[in-house]
């Protein structure tokens, strides 16, 4: 586990607890928390490297899964298991499309280069061909992995599906080890939220109307839950917690698609840009609508993104009485 987000919080999840331990049926797992980062300030990029070579590397490593084929900690790891080719895992909308997101070849080469430095310092010899352009684009990258191929608007080699079926088993075996918190005592609606207030895409005044709104045209039956962005700004989520007292709002480590699984009083998810918003019909079998508010955006998203997700079946109301329309929907 190389740099995982969020891993001080890890150990108050059972789930997160369970999945990333042998008890999960790994041979063995290797915490990575700080490896090759500048956080770790106590060991030198090649005792690093060593380190990983005298354990991870005696297992006789075979095949090699990476979610990001960008990330520079995944590239060296790779390199360091002397590997030259990977699978790719999904990593999210982005990995559906990535040409927008395509660096300058100034930048391209900059980071090229102060990688292959890294590589030199630790001693890594004979590594892959080294990403800076955009995520899965790397030419070591030789199949991808994903939850729905078939929306795919970028080149793969090749393209496999992560089926229902084989979600669900994992499913099954959380629920059988009694590893689900439910939370959702009656139909109810999930919020995730998005730093994009803090990133300019509209103003705070805006956000909170929109889910003053939402609130407002609730029924006594359902309720409404606020998943906060780990990069929220504090003071943000303060004032809706103030000014909107009807919404819950409840901070949790797990992966959001869990949620879709385990709450069964779940009825839809609304966020704006969020990959879970294409996963529901992944996760359960149950009519679980997704609605996306990008057309809010003070600038429009990317068609290509808009297409993928619609592709996914996400909804994509003009305005906030459309909103309201589907909020209705969900209420009844």
């Amino acid at each position: 586990m190389i740099h995982p987000h969020g891993y001080e919080k890890w150990q108050d999840s059972k789930v997160l607890n369970y999945i990333s331990s042998e008890d999960c049926g790994y041979k063995a797992v290797f915490p990575l928390i700080n490896w090759m980062t500048r956080k770790n300030k106590e060991q030198s990029y090649r005792e690093q490297a060593k380190e990983v070579k005298d354990t991870i590397g005696k297992l006789n490593i075979e095949n090699v899964f990476l979610g990001s084929d960008i990330d520079v900690q995944n590239q060296l790891l790779i390199g360091t298991f002397g590997k030259r080719e990977f699978y790719r895992y999904e990593d999210g909308l982005y990995s559906y499309y990535n040409e927008i997101r395509r660096r300058p070849i100034s930048h391209m080469l900059f980071h090229k280069l102060k990688i292959h430095a890294m590589e030199w310092l630790a001693g890594i010899k004979n590594g892959p061909y080294i990403n800076t352009s955009t995520a899965s684009d790397s030419k070591a990258g030789i199949s991808d992995y994903m939850y729905k191929p078939e929306l795919l608007k970028r080149y793969s080699p090749q393209a496999y599906e992560i089926t229902q079926e084989i979600i669900r088993a994992a499913m099954l075996d959380l629920k059988r080890r009694d590893l689900f918190f439910k939370v959702m005592k009656k139909n109810s609606i999930l919020y995730l939220s998005q730093p994009l207030v803090e990133q300019g895409k509209f103003t705070l005044a805006e956000e909170f109307g929109r889910l003053k709104s939402i609130v407002e045209n609730l029924d006594e039956n359902t309720d409404i839950f606020y998943k906060p962005h780990p990069n929220d700004n504090a003071n943000k989520i303060k004032f809706y917690q103030k000014e909107l007292p009807q919404i819950e709002f409840f901070e949790s480590v797990e992966p959001v698609e869990l949620l879709f699984y385990g709450e069964e009083n779940l009825r839809a998810v609304i966020s704006y840009q969020s990959t879970a918003l294409m996963l529901p019909d992944k996760f359960t079998d149950r009519k679980l609508t997704s609605v996306s508010l990008v057309n809010f955006y003070q600038k429009p998203l990317y068609p290509a993104y808009v297409e993928v997700k619609q592709g996914a079946g996400v909804k994509f109301p003009k305005n906030i009485n459309e909103v309201i329309s589907l909020i209705r929907e969900f209420s009844s």
